[in-house]
């Protein structure tokens, strides 16, 4: 290659070393993952004296690859790792992966552990984080005096401190660790006043147990916490409440959940107890119990909805044989056309009708679903059969 001058050779270097610049910049951003084993990197985090970190990820969340592709390639971000840390991204479902889902307890993705050279766990969080809050978190587990490892060991030794137990609720939270609600109910034992501000924030964020102190404050001041939050925030976090504790007991007995739902809806516990027997029998085909116990709860709480007035007194048409329970379903499904008539439950009137022997009744209610049918461009097929069957045709 030729120049036609000194200024064209200079313009050329310095356009090659742009490049050369540029490239460097781009292979510096965002954080360098090594390809080792996590034994290799254990020993290159020994040699290097640094924490590995690792993005334990899954191919089909996506939280993980959300990270991938906005956090990880934050050029903060892999600055500040790249430096500090050993980097791993390791596939829960392959290679080491499964060993590290039963080692360090790993249930939702993606889970960011941070580990020293020992294999003990350091730190640990769950779920996306923006490039900051990432950076923020890498700051925490890095440091040996505030992550989780050195909280831990502080406890382990007795200290029962507002501002270790405050720290380390904090941190357990972030990694959906079930030991954080508890930390949150000792935590708010050694304030004087948990209606403070601050402390109503704690309680927003952190209590997690129906049966808690905590929650039984926010329960008392409902009101309070209404009107400093919202009436939606509140339901939100209540609501949150009672379906977490469920998913965590799976073994509650019918009577313990019952119990549950007095405890977190104390105006309209009983209803709703009443009403998850129902599923709850329903749902273990002891029909039995379930015509008994609906026969109880329409008695207690009158309903309203036609749907819902139907759709039992279907269940009843399917299940039921004994005549004075069919007489009670039949009222309710008298009902449900009255408050809203279709094909639906002038069906379900019929069927009623048929089992406790009154056939012509039994006719009347199937015609009027099969002219309901038509009339709405439904399906009367199985209504005409049933008009058939009682014609004896």
């Amino acid at each position: 290659m030729t120049f036609n001058d000194e200024n064209d050779a200079m313009k050329h270097f310095s356009l090659f070393f742009c490049f050369l610049f540029a490239g460097a910049l781009c292979h510096a951003q965002g954080i360098q993952f090594g390809r080792e084993s996590f034994a290799e990197a254990l020993a290159k985090a020994e040699k290097e004296n640094k924490l590995v970190f690792i993005d334990a990820y899954t191919t089909w969340c996506g939280p993980c690859k959300l990270m991938s592709a906005k956090t990880f390639p934050d050029s903060a971000v892999g600055a500040f790792f790249n430096a500090h840390f050993v980097n791993l991204k390791i596939d829960a479902e392959k290679d080491d992966g499964p060993e590290l889902v039963q080692r360090y307890g790993i249930v939702y993705y993606p889970t960011l552990l941070f580990v020293n050279a020992r294999g003990e766990l350091a730190h640990k969080a769950v779920g996306y984080y923006k490039p900051a809050e990432f950076l923020e978190l890498g700051q925490k587990a890095g440091n040996p005096a505030s992550n989780l490892l050195a909280l831990e060991h502080r406890y382990q030794n007795g200290d029962r401190g507002q501002e270790l137990l405050r720290a380390l609720t904090e941190i357990k939270s972030a990694a959906l660790d079930p030991a954080a609600g508890k930390l949150a109910n000792d935590y708010l034992k050694t304030q004087g006043d948990p209606g403070s501000a601050d402390n109503m924030d704690f309680i927003m964020r952190y209590v997690d147990d129906p049966f808690s102190e905590g929650f039984g404050f926010l329960q008392k001041n409902k009101a309070g916490f209404e009107n400093k939050y919202s009436k939606k925030d509140v339901k939100q976090k209540i609501d949150g409440i009672f379906e977490d504790y469920l998913q965590r007991h799976p073994e509650l007995q019918l009577g313990e959940v019952q119990r549950l739902y007095g405890r977190v809806y104390p105006e309209q516990g009983e209803r709703l107890a009443s009403n998850y027997r129902l599923t709850y029998y329903r749902q273990r085909s002891d029909m039995v119990n379930f015509a008994k116990s609906a026969l109880d709860h329409y008695t207690r709480f009158p309903c309203d909805d036609a749907d819902e007035l139907n759709e039992i007194a279907w269940l009843f048409v399917q299940n039921v044989t004994d005549t004075g329970m069919l007489e009670k379903a039949l009222a309710w499904a008298q009902q449900s056309v009255a408050l809203s008539e279709t094909s639906y439950n002038q069906e379900t009137l019929a069927r009623l009708y048929l089992k406790l022997g009154r056939k012509k009744q039994a006719a009347a209610a199937a015609r009027r679903a099969v002219e309901l049918a038509k009339t709405a461009g439904e399906d009367a097929t199985q209504s005409q059969e049933l008009l058939d069957k009682i014609n004896g045709k």
